[in-house]
């Protein structure tokens, strides 16, 4: 009897699950043999690639996931990857709602992309979360200090001829992206993050510094209930430095404050940028910077440049502590390159690009990102003159 082409897709893909080493494949690939041969490939996809952990369905074929059944099914899948167990079905049922309507939402703001360029969603550990829960765990409120209009503002007098574009991890000076997890801790990791960028800059070495040592030893920034850049840098100067991530591992939750932490890394100063883009497109040529923003709307963002659409063009309220560490433009769209604390499964690679170089529109540029800039200075010694990253410091 001859066999039809429907047949031979399903043989192939039959035989492909057979190479997956986990079990689960098998499991799900005959949990979905009942649906249309399109839905059947795009979830065999997703079973594939939550299992070996490389490869994200496409955010442009989530919208294939239409039924109730089929976002069930996908549910589980995501449950699995993410390792959700809830203890109870009551639970269960509440997080798979939040799920469908998270997806739902998630399709519709795709379906309004105008550009290829524009920033999309997509489903991620977040999407069990609702975006109530999602800002009370991940985006409290900011306090600016009240001092720090009397820090000493930059003064470059060597802006000119910038490149058109810089990456700080091109140039070995980030180090790989981490996760807060449910500690508030977004502060920390960009502060660590602009010294270690300084610090290599300066002595050609790079270092993971301990976040776990200023969310338990500065108590002016609040630990786990949320900080900000300015007060801790001024910990690391008075303390004459900063342990490491191996001496002092981070545990995302508050601690008490090690005493005999080692100091590894110091700095000398914190100056802020004027606020004007051209300040911190100069500052950010020459070194990561620690801003913060308005990161309202971000739970699923998976790439793309962001151009602000959920914060206040004249705001300068900022909900997220990160780190820019370069710039460049794709297309007619200028952009920031921003590290984040949020894992590496979130964004592009746990990073996010936001559009720059509207100053006409945004006084304080998208979602407030050019309103409180930061950067430490380290002064440069004999030992460490050779650096070849050095004619980029100050």
């Amino acid at each position: 009897m001859k066999q039809s082409h429907h047949d031979d897709s399903i043989y192939m893909l039959l035989r492909y699950t057979r190479t997956v080493r986990f079990n689960t494949v098998g499991y799900w690939f005959m949990r979905v043999m009942s649906l249309k041969m399109t839905k059947l490939f795009l979830l065999f996809l997703v079973l594939v690639s939550f299992s070996c952990l490389s490869f994200a369905l496409p955010s442009d074929k989530l919208d294939k996931f239409s039924s109730e059944e089929e976002v069930l099914q996908l549910f589980q899948v995501w449950q699995k990857e993410h390792g959700r167990e809830y203890s109870n079905l009551e639970e269960k049922g509440k997080r798979f709602h939040i799920f469908q309507r998270n997806l739902r939402y998630i399709n519709e703001m795709n379906a309004k992309r105008k550009s290829g360029t524009q920033h999309r969603l997509g489903l991620n550990k977040f999407a069990d979360m609702s975006p109530e829960e999602f800002a009370e765990t991940y985006l409290k409120e900011i306090e600016m200090p009240s001092n720090m209009k009397s820090r000493k503002i930059q003064d470059d007098d060597d802006c000119a001829n910038l490149p058109d574009s810089v990456d700080w991890r091109e140039k070995g000076a980030v180090t790989p992206v981490r996760d807060q997890g449910e500690c508030q801790s977004h502060w920390a990791f960009s502060v660590t993050g602009a010294i270690e960028g300084i610090n290599k800059i300066v002595t050609g070495d790079l270092v993971t510094l301990s976040a776990q040592e200023l969310v338990d030893c500065d108590p002016a920034s609040h630990g786990c209930a949320g900080g900000f850049y300015f007060n801790a840098f001024g910990y690391v100067i008075k303390n004459g430095g900063i342990d490491t991530e191996a001496n002092y591992p981070y545990t995302a939750k508050n601690g008490s404050c090690r005493i005999n932490a080692n100091k590894v890394v110091s700095i000398d100063n914190l100056l802020v940028v004027d606020g004007t883009e051209e300040g911190l497109l100069c500052r950010v040529s020459k070194q990561p910077v620690s801003v913060s923003i308005d990161a309202t709307g971000l739970q699923f963002y998976s790439g793309g440049v962001y151009g602000g659409d959920n914060c206040s063009k004249n705001s300068r309220s900022a909900t997220l502590v990160c780190l820019i560490v370069g710039y460049g433009s794709v297309g007619e769209e200028d952009y920031w390159i921003l590290k984040n604390s949020w894992g590496k499964e979130w964004g592009e690679n746990g990073y996010l690009l936001i559009k720059r170089n509207v100053s006409d529109e945004w006084p304080y540029g998208v979602c407030a990102i050019n309103a409180a800039a930061g950067y430490p200075i380290k002064h440069v010694s004999s030992s460490s003159s050779s650096s070849p990253l050095l004619s980029a410091a100050i």
